[in-house]
């Protein structure tokens, strides 16, 4: 984002312009005429201000030459964007080149392998150095660098906001995950992510199944009592006719055969025994198959191009996850190597450097339209936010290295435990918590709602060092 804060009145002008933006904003949402006509004296009362600044010839002047600054740095952010977007319309024109012979049930042509290689390359070269020369030509001043990276970040954070409100944000691990899993689908052979709670394997099942089949996945949680008949389908009595009869109703696993869509089976180690027996056999099926269904006196259901079978599974830590079972390793084995790992954001990061994928979750969670964040909102608060959601995550996962070992007891670290046994600020509590704050329109705090969230914590030792976690970013808990 631009700023002009070195000057105090440029700064003074892009701060009324940005309040004229949110008292335009809260006048077209105002529906009672007393609140109208006091946002319409506050817009007269900034529209003031801003021309008694422009009146003054050396303040116009000021403001005049920074505006034509500004349309000159954002014009080399827009470049430099438009590279980076041309890098990767190249590396997901390669994978669809794969895609679309893969759906076609062959191998790739030589023409193929070499046009798929070639926009491979261009596409790497570019993400390393996105029109460098031309950007470097452009980068006179220091100041214009600060300039241009500030406006390539809310760029960045624009698209990242999109792609959050689309369900996923798409990091580089996302992407990865995307790539090679699509191929998998498209041939309806089985995907199993793994991972930790919070970190985001629903939110990519249903992605992969948009994105790469086109349709709307049939999605059936493994919590509860659920029951193999409820999968698959049950008869039920109607009336017919004035007569009652039993009708066989498929279930959302036969619907999404019939008709051609993924299914994910969330939480799939919280599933039936019985259920996950059956399932081993009907991951061998693929689209032109037919299954023989049991409950319907055999009758045989022909499974449609589209349907694909997408198992999530929270790790199988001992005491974390109740009511979970330890996925067989025929089961497991059955997905052969379509099993991907889904680490929390910036796993592998040391700890000492910043958390770029939480630091960008959290900004895209509560900016607006334009890309900027709300005037409660600090970079600072947003930085330490992220930074504590990172080693909480981290330590969750069981880091035990470097700044992470503070976190883990001397009993834990012996039992070879992680250091937080139940609870963690996971990437989709980092966004529930900084749009509660957002959303309260500065009536809570941060350090309340952080406050709240551990509170909410049960178990004793986890308080304890998520407190500590907080507290080591300068949050005041309590």
């Amino acid at each position: 984002m631009l700023t002009f804060d070195a000057n105090p009145v440029l700064a003074e002008a892009q701060e009324i312009s940005a309040e004229l933006r949110r008292v335009r904003r809260a006048l077209a949402a105002e529906d009672s005429p007393a609140e109208a006509e006091a946002h319409r004296a506050d817009l007269a009362e900034l529209q003031r201000r801003l021309s008694e600044l422009h009146a003054e010839p050396s303040h116009r002047a000021a403001l005049d030459a920074a505006l034509t600054e500004r349309a000159r740095t954002l014009r080399l952010a827009v470049s430099e964007r438009r590279a980076e977007l041309a890098a990767r319309t190249r590396s997901a024109a390669a994978d669809a080149v794969v895609a679309r012979a893969v759906a076609q049930g062959r191998g790739l042509t030589a023409g193929e392998r070499a046009r798929a290689a070639g926009l491979r390359g261009g596409a790497h070269r570019d993400d390393a150095h996105p029109s460098s020369a031309h950007l470097d030509a452009g980068l006179t001043t220091p100041e214009r660098r600060d300039g241009v990276l500030a406006a390539l970040g809310t760029l960045r954070l624009r698209e990242a906001r999109s792609q959050l409100r689309d369900g996923l944000l798409l990091t580089g691990q996302m992407r990865s995950i995307i790539a090679e899993a699509g191929p998998a689908i498209l041939r309806g052979d089985p995907v199993l992510l793994l991972g930790e709670t919070g970190g985001a394997k629903t939110a990519l099942a249903e992605h992969l199944s948009r994105v790469t089949v086109g349709r709307e996945p049939e999605l059936v949680s493994g919590y509860g009592d659920i029951t193999a008949a409820q999968l698959i389908g049950s008869h039920e009595l109607r009336a017919v006719d004035g007569a009652t009869v039993s009708v066989f109703t498929p279930g959302p696993l036969l619907r999404a055969m019939a008709e051609g869509r993924p299914v994910i089976l969330d939480e799939v180690n919280a599933m039936p025994a019985e259920f996950l027996k059956r399932l081993n056999r009907i991951l061998q099926l693929r689209p032109g198959d037919a299954l023989g269904v049991q409950e319907d006196a055999g009758r045989e259901v022909r499974i449609a191009p589209g349907f694909a079978i997408l198992a999530t599974a929270n790790e199988q830590t001992p005491h974390r996850y109740r009511g979970l079972d330890r996925l067989s390793a025929e089961l497991v084995n059955r997905f052969g190597a379509n099993s991907y790992r889904v680490h929390y954001p910036d796993a592998g990061t040391p700890f000492e450097e910043f958390p770029v994928e939480n630091g960008l979750l959290a900004a895209a969670a509560i900016v607006d339209a334009r890309g900027e964040l709300p005037p409660e909102w600090s970079a600072d608060e947003l930085a330490r936010v992220a930074r504590a959601a990172f080693i909480s995550q981290q330590v969750f996962a069981g880091a035990v290295t470097d700044g992470f070992s503070d976190y883990v007891s001397t009993e834990r670290e012996i039992d070879g435990r992680p250091g937080l046994e139940e609870s963690v600020l996971a990437p989709r509590t980092l966004v529930a918590i900084v749009q509660k704050v957002t959303a309260s329109a500065g009536s809570v705090s941060l350090d309340r709602a952080l406050t709240r969230f551990v509170e909410g914590v049960m178990h004793r030792e986890d308080r304890r060092v998520l407190a500590l976690i907080l507290e080591g970013q300068g949050f005041r808990l309590g």
